[in-house]
């Protein structure tokens, strides 16, 4: 560990500590030498004046109760905090595609600039973690500012929404809470012409002003119960409950994901058995087609028939399309 960053790491474990650290316990801790403590524990009382005192007879080091609450000057963050900051930094601009990049430039530029002081390179950070988004929907920055106020300061929205079916729908929301889920950004919210709460894609809005009406307000209990029971991002309270086996040859990879946080899973022999409560079954039959043919639909019913028909209508369409093509 370097000497900076061991001397902040010192501070704080000082600081939570007010009845001192055994030294041996310090140095085990912060996995360096006694003398590499030693130099720095006095790089904190010459330089920065820490009001370190050390007690004989238990080897302790302790911060003088007697004096005002101790301070490092200016800002103290570790090499793996700056790296985790930036990286988190650059994964939120890959997710929010040009989204507040004025806000993100000048909070990055300046934590580049302490890294650099620091002798740490930001560009290897950039080329040593990656993030690539699949699948994901751009979004009109315009819409994501309005939306983004409105949220924070508990305003109405009037939006123009457009369906899959690019059916344009004008609506009156209460914003609740802005959702990324799977590389898209979703809005849960009360719609005012529904009466219910529902969420909406963000890249399906064309154009969002807010409204000088403050904003329904739903506790996070009673949003919890609408939006986080059933599975995947359609909401509602759960309805139905799916009984899924799934095959020896993606048994494992199915165990290690996480589908829902009320789904339960069992194995039989080398199969594993899925269940999990359900809403709506778009995005779920999405899903489980991804596994066709290792997965069996045991219950319920409905959902059976539904992802039957969906393997006919594509294999009926490939059919149809291959006939048409001349190889």
């Amino acid at each position: 560990m370097e000497k900076i960053d061991l001397i902040q790491t010192i501070h704080r474990r000082l600081q939570q500590s007010p009845e001192g650290i055994n030294r041996l316990t310090l140095t085990l801790e912060l996995n360096c030498t006694p003398p590499e403590l030693s130099d720095a524990i006095a790089t904190m009382q010459k330089q920065y004046g820490a009001p370190i005192q050390y007690r004989n007879s238990d080897r302790t080091y302790y911060y003088e109760s007697e004096q005002p609450e101790f301070q490092l000057p200016g800002i103290w963050l570790t090499a793996q905090e700056l790296r985790g900051i930036v990286t988190v930094l650059n994964i939120l601009r890959e997710l929010n595609d040009g989204l507040v990049a004025n806000e993100l430039d000048q909070v990055q530029q300046q934590l580049q600039d302490y890294m650099q002081q620091r002798g740490l390179k930001a560009d290897d950070i950039t080329q040593r973690v990656k993030v690539l988004s699949v699948g994901r929907r751009s979004i009109n920055n315009v819409v994501y500012q309005q939306v983004t106020d409105a949220l924070f300061g508990r305003k109405q929205i009037e939006i123009q929404y457009a369906s899959i079916k690019q059916t344009i729908s004008r609506r009156s929301i209460s914003p609740q809470t802005l959702v990324l889920y799977r590389d898209n950004w979703y809005l849960d919210a009360y719609c005012h012409q529904r009466q219910q709460l529902r969420t909406f894609m963000l890249s399906r809005i064309n154009s969002a002003v807010i409204s000088a009406e403050d904003a329904i307000e739903f506790n996070s209990h009673e949003l919890k119960q609408h939006f986080h029971n059933s599975y995947g991002i359609f909401s509602g309270e759960n309805t139905h409950t799916a009984e899924l086996l799934f095959s020896a040859h993606v048994a494992h990879q199915v165990a290690q994901q996480q589908w829902h946080p009320h789904a339960k899973g069992q194995w039989h022999g080398d199969d594993y058995q899925l269940t999990l409560p359900y809403n709506d079954q778009r995005e779920l039959l999405r899903d489980l087609l991804a596994y066709a043919p290792d997965v069996q639909i045991m219950a319920p019913a409905e959902l059976k028939e539904a992802y039957f028909q969906r393997l006919k209508d594509a294999l009926s369409k490939s059919e149809a399309y291959s006939r048409t093509i001349k190889f």
